[in-house]
Parts: structure tokens; C-alpha cells; sequence
């Protein structure tokens, strides 16, 4: 682990950053509903390792679907290649669903993949939000390709009022049979390992079997919503075989829903937990409910760490959102690291060595209640182990903080946290 390092720089602009701007703007106004918050109760006598507690996710949208294959994929380096590869080798269909695609040198790799699948006549749809995509001609081009080009909820002066209503999900599938879901953007800084903070922290996974089907049904809710267009038969829902022998579930969220399943998801976890939780997340600036479940389990003897982005954080104001929560959680024996090298844009979660989540899905109010988003669960101790070594890796390259060192920093740095935290809706 590494000293604590300097103030974070404020780089060149995100498009989460002018998100938040114009977010604050509309709040402002008066423009968004902050969504309505869910408070659960679930206190299980079983832990996270149980049958009941496997049985139990059942209830949440879409069950466990046995029979699958599932690969942790680390950074650009991990993934871009391995995305490309299969996009290459399409017969019958590829949809992609995401948030950034943004011309440059992977927009430009990714956006020619799919021109030449949809040339050799492959039916390729491209979904991206109509805040978050930077693409310039790269879109005209793929359109003139004959790519089934569309944009999710384009930013119009009439349509202010619902600026928020986006969609976080990373989703791509390739003939129905492989499908890949994360934290990832298609943009430059997600190429390479990490290396240096030009090059961001994150993960994702290749799923291959039968929870591909669950994939395809959230890309086709974004997409009949936006299109009309009904998607079916064998190059979208094929007949598929079993490719291992991995549980996995695939969890979806968006404005609409009765109730948030990214909080219940994570809270039924969190809630069960009885050995570990430990968390690596971009934006993590949980609730009321969540922080008290987090402070219960570490009182209670599980082993709980936070991972979280460092100096590189690419929106300060929600660092120190997240931050003004830390004091408490410190207190109750909750570990919290900040990761030094580049910025950490990782979701994920893994508990009691069984249960692992990996997604677009953040630990915030916009992720829980407001996006569009999708995760994959995945239960198997072996994948779990895979992570877990991956979140012990980010902890070697992170700053421990301490609870006489919190308590140390000075007065204007509280008062930001203050200031921030009083936007944590809208992050």
C-alpha cells in the first residue's frame, strides 16, 4: 500500500463531470425527481454460503441460470481484444448497449469491427445514450454501413426535464451465445492495464451459456423502448447449451422500476454476509440503509473493505461526497482504501467467497434508483477466489486510511465534504 498522495488534479473534463454540472443545473430548477427511495427489510438467519440464501435470489427479476462459462476480464488490455475477436467471428447478430463510445483510436477500432460484420450482412444494432457518446462521424459512418444505429433519449431543449433518465448499462452480446457486461466505456482511457492515470482501473466479464438469454432481454427492453422494434428468433434467442457449470444471474435496473434491484441485490448480500465483503466501486456514496448494513456487518465480525479511487478521482465533488461518510464506517472497523495509480472505475462486489457482482451498477443514488443498468451475480466459489485476488492486488497499490489520520484533515477540506454531500441524490 502506498502513502496517501496529493489533492485530486482537476484533468481534462469528463463526461461524468459535465453530467453532474448539468445535473445540478436541472436540479436547481426543479427540473428532477430525485426517484423514490427504498428501504428494506431482510434479516436472514442463513449466511451468503447457504441454499436458502441461493434459493432466495430467486426473487430478484431474473433467477439463477445454471450452466455457464464466465471470465474475469481486466482493463482495456483485457478486454478489447477479446471483444474484438468475437465481434469478428458474428454470424448472426451483435448488440451493443453503452453509456461512453466516443470516437478515438479504440472508437475507431470497435465502430470498424462492427461496419465490416454489419457489411457481411450480420443485423448490428448499436445502442448508446444521448449524454454520454462522443462518436462525431464515426456514428454516420457505421449508419452508412448498415448498422442499426440509434440513440438513447437524445438531448433535446424540450426533454430537459428528464436529462437524468440515462442509460449506465456496458452491455454486448454476439449471436446470443456470448455476451460481455462491466464497467467499461468504448474511449481511450480504457485502453491498456492500468499502467499510469491515463489508462483507468476496471473490470468486466465474458459470459458464454444460457444467462446470455437474460443479456439480450435487457438490451431489448432499451431497445424496443427506443425503436418499436421487436427483437426475436434464433439470431437473437437461440437454443443454447450449457458451456460450464457456473450460476449466474443477471441483474437489471432503470427509472421505471417498483423497487431498486441494485440496492436489493447488494443489500440481501451485505445482509447475509458472514465471513467477508469486500467492495471495489468508482462512486460509492450509499445511503442511510446501506452505510447502517455495512456498520452492522463489521460489527458483527465480517470482514469489510472498501476500495475506492484515490488523487486520480476523475470527479473530485464525489470523492468528497464519499468521504464525508467515511468517519463512521472507519469507526465501526470497516476498512477503506484509496487506489493510487489511476482512477479505479471498477463495480464490483464479492462476499463470503461465493457471491461475486460485476457491472455498470455504482454504490450511488443514481446508479440504485435513477440509470438504466445491468450486472452480472455470479455464484461459484471458484470465480469468487478470482476476484478476491483481484481486489487484494488493488489493495497492495492503495492507501489504507486510518481513523486518527481522518480525523487529522483540515477544517475547509470538511466543509467540501459538506458541500458535496449535500448533492448525493443526484450523483
Amino acid at each position: 500500500m502506498r502513502k496517501r498522495g496529493a489533492a485530486p488534479d482537476a484533468a481534462a473534463g469528463s463526461t461524468r463531470r459535465l453530467a453532474v454540472g448539468l445535473l445540478a443545473v436541472a436540479a436547481l430548477a426543479g427540473c428532477i425527481s430525485s426517484g423514490t427511495r427504498m428501504d428494506y427489510t431482510y434479516n436472514p438467519s442463513y449466511g451468503v454460503a447457504s441454499p436458502e440464501f441461493l434459493r432466495s435470489l430467486a426473487g430478484l427479476k431474473n433467477g439463477m441460470m445454471a450452466g455457464n462459462a464466465v471470465t474475469l476480464l481486466e482493463n482495456g488490455d483485457g478486454l478489447f481484444p477479446d471483444l474484438l475477436r468475437e465481434i469478428a467471428g458474428a454470424r448472426a447478430s451483435v448488440n451493443v448497449e453503452l453509456y461512453i463510445f466516443n470516437d478515438g483510436e479504440i472508437g475507431r477500432r470497435i465502430a470498424g469491427a462492427l461496419i465490416e460484420r454489419a457489411r457481411a450482412g450480420v443485423g448490428v444494432r448499436v445502442l448508446v445514450d444521448g449524454f454520454g457518446a462522443r462518436l462525431g462521424g464515426l456514428a454516420d459512418e457505421m449508419k452508412a454501413a448498415g448498422v442499426n444505429f440509434r440513440i438513447y433519449k437524445p438531448i433535446r431543449i424540450y426533454s430537459l426535464a428528464r436529462i437524468g433518465h440515462r442509460t449506465h448499462r456496458k452491455i454486448v452480446t454476439i449471436d446470443g451465445r456470448v455476451g460481455y457486461c462491466g464497467g467499461f466505456g468504448v474511449d481511450d482511457r480504457w485502453r491498456g492495464d492500468a499502467r499510469n492515470e491515463h489508462e483507468w482501473r476496471d473490470l468486466a466479464v465474458r459470459v458464454e451459456g444460457p444467462a446470455v438469454g437474460q443479456l439480450q432481454r435487457i438490451f431489448m427492453e432499451d431497445w424496443v423502448n427506443t425503436t418499436g422494434e421487436v427483437l426475436g428468433g434464433d439470431a437473437q434467442f437461440p437454443v443454447v447449451e450449457p458451456a460450464g457449470d457456473v450460476l449466474v444471474q443477471v441483474i437489471s435496473s432503470s427509472r421505471n422500476d417498483q423497487s431498486s434491484m441494485p440496492k436489493l441485490m447488494m443489500y440481501m448480500a451485505i445482509q447475509a454476509a458472514r465471513r467477508t465483503i469486500w467492495i471495489e466501486n468508482a462512486y460509492f456514496v450509499p445511503d442511510a440503509q446501506m452505510r447502517r448494513a455495512l456498520v452492522r456487518a463489521a460489527r458483527r465480525g465480517v470482514d469489510v473493505r472498501i476500495v475506492v479511487p484515490g488523487p486520480t478521482m476523475d470527479i473530485p465533488a464525489i470523492r468528497r461526497a464519499s468521504a464525508y461518510h467515511y468517519g463512521e464506517l472507519l469507526d465501526a472497523g470497516v476498512a477503506i482504501y484509496e487506489y493510487q495509480p489511476t482512477m479505479l472505475h471498477t463495480k464490483t462486489m464479492v462476499v463470503d467467497g461465493v457471491w461475486t457482482t460485476v457491472g455498470s451498477i455504482n454504490f450511488d443514488a443514481r446508479s440504485m434508483r435513477k440509470n438504466a443498468e445491468a450486472n452480472v451475480v455470479v455464484y461459484d466459489a471458484g470465480f469468487a477466489a478470482i476476484v478476491a485476488a483481484v481486489v487484494e492486488k488493488d489493495i497492495a497499490r492503495s492507501e489504507a486510511l486510518t481513523k486518527r489520520g481522518w480525523a487529522r484533515r483540515g477544517v475547509w477540506e470538511r466543509v467540501r465534504e459538506v458541500v458535496a454531500s449535500f448533492f448525493s441524490e443526484m450523483y
